[in-house]
């Protein structure tokens, strides 16, 4: 499946193993599923028993496809990089994370280094920096343990023991909550409703809002969706930011459950922590 942002799909993005699913069924999951104070805490307690494989997963599903938007990576230059909140509004219960994604480098041969951050309340940081194939498959990484702080190097195989960590791992996001499918969409025109002027701690910024309902999410190859969701998704996008997403919001209409995030900071002075680039 392309990972072109000129892509019209929903993919279920882990490292060695894709899939296709319906996106609203996902979203809802999220919403219904809120990362609540109870699954934080059941999410820290099980990091101890996770792999380095599987907490990338977590990490990767998280930050670098953010907000369910699928991005081309090449709108970042070296050094770049992004700090998002998200929110989880399920009914009364309301819960949080950050997440950090930046470009490190750019190789000659279109492989690059990009650094990975994921946090939920009262957890460690999950810290990686990650090397991709211009096919954006993942090549190795620097992880620093969230308890000792030790920082070790992995070299991935794409192997059927890895694969299987992998999916391990993705399948708990699902049962924790976490949204893991994204959407790409071929143009802004199809979906644009409004131009808006928003701000937020990272600045200023001129945006396109986009609106995509439920009706306008197709049946997908490999899928037969057995239920049918009335749910809203909103990204507010701009061309002049690396990634592009600005804010984001999805709202279950029937539960009037959200999810949402907003960009909190930008930076172009990221460098290497780990590896030796």
């Amino acid at each position: 499946m392309s990972i072109s942002r000129n892509t019209f799909a929903v993919a279920l993005l882990a490292m060695a193993v894709t899939g296709c699913m319906a996106f609203e069924s996902s979203v809802r999951t999220a919403i219904d599923g809120a990362v609540s104070s109870a699954i934080e805490q059941e999410l820290g307690a099980q990091l101890a028993g996770y792999t380095d494989v599987m907490m990338y997963q977590l990490a990767y599903t998280q930050t670098f496809y953010l907000g369910g938007y699928g991005f081309a990576p090449d709108t970042f230059e070296e050094g770049q990089g992004a700090t998002w909140r998200v929110e989880s509004v399920d009914r009364e219960d309301v819960s949080s994370f950050t997440a950090e994604r930046a470009l490190l480098k750019r190789n000659d041969d279109r492989s690059s280094w990009w650094f990975l951050k994921f946090e939920a309340d009262d957890t460690e940081p999950l810290m990686f920096e990650v090397l991709y194939s211009e096919t954006l498959e993942a090549r190795e990484m620097y992880v620093r343990d969230p308890e000792t702080r030790e920082v070790r190097h992995h070299i991935f195989t794409h192997g059927t023991e890895e694969v299987a960590e992998a999916k391990e791992g993705e399948d708990s996001l699902e049962e924790f909550g976490y949204q893991t499918s994204y959407f790409y969409a071929e143009s802004w025109d199809q979906y644009r409703q409004d131009r808006e002027t928003i701000t937020t701690s990272a600045g200023t910024f001129d945006t396109d809002l986009l609106l995509v309902s439920s009706s306008d999410v197709e049946e997908f190859e490999g899928y037969e969706d057995e239920e049918t969701y009335q749910v809203e998704y909103r990204w507010w996008v701009s061309r002049d930011v690396p990634g592009e997403l600005v804010r984001f919001e999805y709202r279950d209409l029937e539960s009037d459950g959200v999810l949402r995030g907003e960009l909190v900071e930008f930076r172009e002075d990221y460098r290497a922590r780990f590896s030796d680039l």
